[in-house]
């Protein structure tokens, strides 16, 4: 086995990682992406808003901030963001 496959990442969030790799399975991720979005595109398009928009409504939470904000930030969390195809 290499060094990747025997890594872990830890996180707070795991039933949102099985839920991206469901998700994945599915389709949804690569139907989320193929959706023509009109709005710019700086850091992330918008195809992973929505997609991160998902995740936060999947995770609970109330205010958008919540994100970052946490006592364990979603948008900081490794193993979720792999789980849902994004960069970050």
């Amino acid at each position: 086995m290499s060094n990747e496959e025997t890594s872990v990442q830890r996180t707070q969030h795991a039933f949102l990682v099985a839920w991206g790799r469901f998700a994945e399975g599915a389709g949804l991720i690569q139907k989320i992406q193929a959706v023509a979005l009109k709005q710019k595109t700086r850091t992330h398009c918008p195809q992973s808003k929505v997609l991160e928009f998902v995740v936060g409504t999947l995770a609970g939470i109330r205010h958008w901030q919540e994100l970052s904000l946490s006592a364990h930030p979603l948008d900081r969390d490794g193993a979720v963001a792999e789980a849902w195809g994004q960069a970050g």
